[in-house]
């Protein structure tokens, strides 16, 4: 038989404990008002600290990257009290990585640009550039000598 979820007792202690924050990150004057979430020097949520500071083994971290409802919670006070939340360098490197796989939507290609620059008629130089195959026509043509 499976052991019962844990997330349940941990969301139970992360509302109280979020509510306890929030409520004195409030009472601080709004033109002073600094997190008092767990945070890192970049101003991220420290999960580490996080887990910590609710009594829970450092083992437990994963369940604020893994679990939705927990990292949405924390989510919601930590973009209040102007910090990033969970899981955000790991979103910025996913739509990072879309944009770099994609630069053909951005800029054309070497092979495109040597397409446009040369004639039709001189496509030979475009093929060797973009990696085609020569023609079997090309194969009677001599070529020059290896050294």
């Amino acid at each position: 038989m499976s052991r019962p979820s844990i997330v349940p007792q941990i969301k139970a202690q992360l509302e109280v404990w979020l509510e306890q924050r929030m409520a004195e990150w409030s009472t601080q004057p709004e033109q002073r008002r600094q997190p008092n979430l767990p945070a890192t020097s970049e101003g991220k949520v420290n999960v580490r600290e996080l887990t910590l500071a609710l009594g829970l083994q450092r083992s437990q971290e994963q369940h604020f990257f893994n679990h939705a409802e927990l990292r949405t919670l924390v989510k919601v006070a930590a973009e209040a009290q102007g910090l990033t939340a969970i899981g955000s360098r790991i979103q910025q490197d996913a739509a990072d990585d879309a944009v770099r796989s994609r630069p053909g939507r951005f800029e054309p290609s070497a092979c495109e640009v040597a397409r446009r620059a040369y004639p039709a008629g001189s496509r030979r130089h475009v093929g060797a550039l973009c990696g085609a195959v020569p023609r079997s026509d090309d194969a009677d043509r001599p070529r020059a000598r290896e050294m």
